[in-house]
This record gives structure tokens, C-alpha cells and sequence, in this order.
């Protein structure tokens, strides 16, 4: 009797305990970001448990399809056949000599790739079979100087060269020691059966390049603590999944981290936009709320939240966008830096979807499920273990989109002809927002068209990245600036990027998307040139023809004294024929009031990512001048 009762007092102790470790309170959204107190008192009440299934649990790992484990092991066998990649010095110093960096990069990201495929076939099939090459992957990654890219390292003018004094905290080095940190969390008894050394050493190089250099960052050294791109969840989700294997054993210690990098993350979230935009364009999603979203599901797993910190209108909001911005099929806008097509697999959709309890989330990963569930060219293994114990549900959800996304926030509209099949109809967008954005380009008042499933006027996106992409002479590629988007230029002038004097000051140039019914949206560009353009008023309305799918695009203008103006038109389409009023397409006809079709050629200024995305481009050029006041009008027949 003595000890049932004083089990009974242990037990109501420890719930009275972990019940007294909330100490916070929730947003005005739900949302839910745990105080340094509690997360230490939950901590010490909550013992380390891995977030996924270690290799030695073979019933989870065996629960995995056999067809996915056999694809698994395939091709790490194929990885094997090779020899590793070499890092050279040489092609470090090729981004500041050249501004090249795949030269660096592309060796750079096959190690690990190797690393997960390694991994993953290892924990499938358990036979030791990878452990060798698993333990030859950490010493190569160990062997590298620095684990920041030479692109993010900051070289002093002249430098050629990381500083061998410090290690750099950028978006891949934080990874890095997260794929590190994960391989131990699945397969460290095996690797120290091999070489308790090796372990050792991987733990202190990881403590030495991760855990204490980002226990110096601060606001004052480190622009992405301020919250404004997908730095700051990338960076953050990565390094405290680093310092909950690695600082177990130092609640305390383990507790200051986390605050430190769940307080900018929260930073991240507070200055997120309402309606749950991502300015950085939907192939950012997986990198911006999608880190996010694994950062809460690590720290609601190992703090014991039992869903707490998802239970969140906003959150819902931030992650329902990467569904309101599928245009049709599995083409999505093209916006900023974005790909027609999102990284993202089905599994991880699901996977969010389930956290955060959307079905429009569902449906999507529903409409991509023919993705690989571990696709190859990945290099973080959270991510990939997440799609490996996550199904897709076999009941199917509607197909349907809505019939109008509007973002009043960050000022994009789609507006969609049939909402139950998109591919069957017509699908419109109009962006405006800011020209300070993350991943911005010119594109204030720029307009897609989609038609069954036809990408007919599009946006060009992003190409290859280089040392100018993110440079003071960004602008300066064609896909970047005016000339490669469709607001009007006058004069041969077009739009101007930002200056910001701090990531809080308020952006110069900006036009706010104004949706006025379920057919018409526009947008007022008044605010969206510099002065010297001469442009004083211009505003654009984009109508869809919800009986026809027809299209017209109008602009009305003002401007100082008589200028020229020029639009610019990309289509993915080939145009079969033009004349100086029209453009015609297979199933379409574009006709113009107002200005004159100069020319349609091939686009033959298309880099290697570019031709991914699209495979070939056409470039339609209007012209024609205007005195103080005009209009013209863009109307698209798709009724052919």
C-alpha cells in the first residue's frame, strides 16, 4: 500500500511539474514560442527521444514500402561505384576571380547527397553493408577547411581564400552540421563500433564549426537575426537540431540556444505578412515557412508540447500559400527568384499538412504524389526522413483550387476561369508588392496567363545563380530587371530596386494589388518607377472572361510630355504567326489596341536553369508612344 501511494505522489508530482513549465503566452494567433524558463524546465521533464526512427528500430524502418527501401539502397550502390569528389582550392577561388559558383558547389553538394543516400540505404537493409563508405563521407566532410560556400563566406577584398581563424555560420554550414548531427542520431552505436574516435572526433568538430561559433551570434554580427528572408528559419531549424544531439547533457546550456534561435525565428514569424505571402516566391516555401515548420516539429517533439506550438491561424496561413499558389497542374507562379515547379515531394506536403491540420495542403501533395518519397539530390536527411514516415492518404480530396487567391499583403491575385480543373480553363495573375523583397526582381505589375494547362505569357523566374545574382549588379541581368517582365517601360526606362537603410525601413517602390471582384483585380503603379522615368500615374486592370476565359489586359497612363512606351511579353508557347495588332498562337490569339507588335523571336539569352524550367522561350515586343494621357489594351482570345 505504502508504495502504490507513493507512486501515486510521484506520478501527480511529475504532472504537477510539467504542467507548471508553461511560463508563456500565446500570440494573438495561437501560436505558441516557449520562454527560455519553460524550455529548460521541459527539457529536464522530457528525456532526449530521436525525432525519427534510429537504424537499430527495425520495425519502423521495416514498415517502409519494400519497393522504397529496395530504390534506397539502389542508389546509394550506384554512389558507391564512384570515386569521391574532390574540393579543390582552385575552384574555391573561382567565385572571386570568375564569380563562378557551381565549379565549388556542385562537388560541394555531391558528398552530401552521397552522404544521405549512404545513410538511408544503411538504415534500410542494416547489414553493415555502407558503414565503411558512411564513415569514408564524415572524413571527407570533415577534411573540407570550411563548411560555408565561398558565395556566403564574406572575403575581404583580394581574398581568395576562407580565414582560417573563424567558421562562418551561413544556410550550408548549418546544414551540414545538421546532416552530420542526424547520421549520428540514426547510426552512432554502429559507427562508434567501428571507431569510438571517429565519433569523438565528429562531435568535436561539430561542437568547434557549429555549436560554439553560433553561440556568438548575435543582432550586431549577424544580418539574418533580423527575420526578414529564409535565412533565419533555415539557419535556425539546423542549428538547434545540431544542439539538441550535441548539448543534452547541458539543459542549461541546450535551453540558452534554443531561446536564442527560437526568439528569431518568432522575429521570422512576427514580420511574416498576415495573409501568410511568401515574398520569396513558392520555391522558397520549402526553405522559409517549410524550415520553420521542421524547427517547431523538432522542439514540439523534444520539449514535449504534444502539438502546442502548431495549433496556429497564421502558421495555417503561411504554409496554405504554397497551395494557393499552384496556378495548374504542377505549374505554380514564377515569381522573384521561384521555378514554374516547386522542389518540394509529395510526402513533405502531407507532412505539413498534417501538423498544421490543412486540407488544401493534402490536396496538393495529393495532385504531386507521383514524387519520390526520397528523391535523389538531397542533402538533408530531417527532410528526407520526414517524407520516408509519412504517407499520403489514398482517399482522395477535392482537385478543386479556389477561384481567386488574393494576397492583400504581399500583393499578388490568381484569378482562375474553372476552379474545379484549372487545366481545363484559364488561370491569371497579377503581382505587385514591393522592390525590396527577398529574391526581388522588377516585376511591379507583371501578369501571367495560363491556358490548359499552356504556360502562354509567363514569368521568366530565375537563372543561374553567380557572384552577380546577389550583388550590387543584379539588376543587370536581363531576367531581373524591367526589360524581362511585361510592366510598361517609358522611354526605355523601367523600374528601380530599393535602397534600403535597414531591413525595416519602408520600401520606396511598391504597388499594392487591388482585388475588385471575382473576374477583375489591378494594380496602381504610381509608386512603382523613380521620378526621372516621367512617368506620374499608370495603372493596370487584368479582366478574366468567367463565360469564355478570355483575357484583356488594360493600362492607363500619365505621363511628362511625350514619351515612348515598350512592353515586353515572354511566352513558353510558340506563336505561329504576328502582325503588327496580333499575335497567334495554336489555341490563342493575342490582340493589341494601342501599341504595335514589333517583333516575336526565340529567347536566346536562356542560361542552363532557365532551360530547365522552360526548354524553350518566345520574347513578344510592343511599342508605341504616348503624349501626357493614354491607354492601350492587351486582349486575349483563348476561344480557338
Amino acid at each position: 500500500m505504502k508504495n502504490k501511494i507513493s507512486a501515486a505522489i510521484l506520478i501527480s508530482g511529475g504532472v504537477l511539474m510539467n504542467s507548471g513549465c508553461s511560463t508563456a503566452t500565446p500570440s494573438k494567433e495561437g501560436m505558441y514560442f516557449p520562454d527560455q524558463q519553460e524550455i529548460c524546465c521541459r527539457l529536464k521533464e522530457n528525456p532526449y527521444k530521436p525525432l525519427f526512427p534510429a537504424a537499430a528500430d527495425r520495425k519502423a524502418w521495416n514498415r517502409i514500402s519494400p519497393d522504397v527501401r529496395a530504390g534506397l539502397i539502389k542508389a546509394a550502390e550506384k554512389g558507391m561505384k564512384k570515386p569521391w569528389p574532390l574540393l579543390s582550392a582552385k575552384d574555391y577561388m573561382k567565385f572571386r576571380r570568375d564569380g563562378e559558383r557551381k565549379a565549388y558547389e556542385t562537388p560541394y553538394w555531391e558528398k552530401r547527397f552521397r552522404m544521405v543516400d549512404l545513410t538511408l540505404a544503411e538504415c534500410c537493409e542494416y547489414k553493415g553493408r555502407f558503414t565503411d563508405e558512411i564513415i569514408e563521407g564524415i572524413w571527407q566532410i570533415l577534411s573540407e577547411p570550411v563548411w560555408c560556400t565561398p558565395a556566403h563566406e564574406g572575403l575581404p577584398e583580394k581574398e581568395l581564400l576562407p580565414d582560417p581563424g573563424r567558421f562562418k555560420i551561413d544556410i550550408f554550414s548549418a546544414a551540414t552540421g545538421r546532416l552530420l548531427c542526424d547520421v549520428l542520431a540514426l547510426l552512432e552505436p554502429e559507427l562508434a563500433a567501428k571507431s569510438p574516435f571517429l565519433v569523438q572526433r565528429l562531435k568535436m568538430e561539430l561542437m568547434r564549426r557549429i555549436i560554439e561559433p553560433a553561440e556568438k551570434l548575435n543582432d550586431e554580427n549577424t544580418w539574418w537575426f533580423c527575420g526578414r528572408n529564409n535565412w533565419t528559419p533555415w539557419c535556425a531549424s539546423n542549428l538547434i537540431g545540431c544542439a539538441v544531439y550535441l548539448l543534452n547533457d547541458q539543459p542549461e546550456r541546450l535551453a540558452g540556444f534554443i531561446n536564442t534561435y527560437l526568439g528569431i525565428s518568432r522575429r521570422f514569424y512576427d514580420r511574416y505578412p498576415d495573409d501568410g505571402g511568401c515574398n520569396e516566391g513558392p520555391s522558397y516555401w520549402r526553405h522559409a515557412p517549410g524550415k520553420l515548420i521542421q524547427l517547431l516539429h523538432l522542439l514540439d517533439h523534444r520539449l514535449g508540447m504534444n502539438g502546442k506550438m502548431f495549433d496556429d491561424s497564421k502558421l495555417k496561413r503561411m504554409c496554405e500559400y504554397l497551395p494557393g499558389m499552384n496556378l495548374s497542374g504542377s505549374f505554380f507562379l514564377s515569381a522573384s527568384d521561384a521555378a514554374p515547379r516547386i522542389p518540394a515531394n509529395a510526402q513533405f506536403l502531407a507532412f505539413t499538412a498534417g501538423l498544421v491540420k490543412s486540407s488544401s495542403m493534402m490536396a496538393l501533395a495529393q495532385r504531386l504524389k507521383n514524387t519520390a518519397p526520397a528523391a535523389s539530390k538531397v542533402t538533408e536527411l530531417d527532410g528526407a526522413l520526414a517524407t520516408l514516415f509519412t504517407t499520403v492518404p489514398a482517399k482522395q480530396l477535392s482537385a478543386a483550387l479556389p477561384a481567386v487567391n488574393y494576397w492583400y499583403n504581399m500583393g499578388v491575385c490568381i484569378l482562375r476561369e474553372k476552379p474545379e480543373s484549372p487545366e481545363k480553363g484559364t488561370v491569371v495573375s497579377l503581382k505587385g508588392g514591393h522592390n525590396a523583397e527577398s529574391h526581388n526582381h522588377l516585376d511591379l505589375g507583371h501578369f501571367t496567363l495560363m491556358h490548359r494547362n499552356k504556360p502562354l505569357i509567363i514569368d521568366v523566374g530565375s537563372g543561374v545563380y553567380t557572384a552577380v545574382t546577389f550583388s550590387s549588379k543584379r539588376y543587370t541581368l536581363w531576367n531581373n530587371n524591367s526589360t524581362g517582365h511585361n510592366a510598361p517601360r517609358f522611354d526605355g526606362n523601367g523600374q528601380m530596386p530599393d535602397v534600403r537603410t535597414s531591413p525595416l525601413s519602408e520600401p520606396k517602390f511598391k504597388a499594392q494589388v487591388i482585388l475588385e471582384n471575382d473576374s477583375v483585380a489591378s494594380t496602381v503603379l504610381d509608386n512603382a518607377y523613380p521620378e526621372s522615368v516621367g512617368m506620374t500615374s499608370l495603372k493596370r486592370t487584368i479582366s478574366l472572361d468567367r463565360k469564355t476565359g478570355n483575357v484583356s489586359v488594360r493600362d492607363t497612363a500619365a505621363v511628362k510630355g511625350k514619351k515612348t512606351v515598350e512592353i515586353t511579353l515572354f511566352s513558353a508557347v510558340e506563336p505561329l504567326f504576328f502582325d503588327a495588332k496580333t499575335v497567334k498562337w495554336k489555341k490563342a490569339v493575342l490582340t493589341v489596341n494601342g501599341l504595335t507588335v514589333k517583333s516575336v523571336v526565340p529567347e536566346d539569352r536562356l542560361d542552363d536553369a532557365m532551360k530547365k524550367n522552360w526548354k524553350k522561350l518566345w520574347r513578344i515586343e510592343l511599342a508605341g508612344e504616348i503624349d501626357r494621357t493614354g491607354s492601350w489594351n492587351l486582349d486575349f482570345d483563348v476561344n480557338q
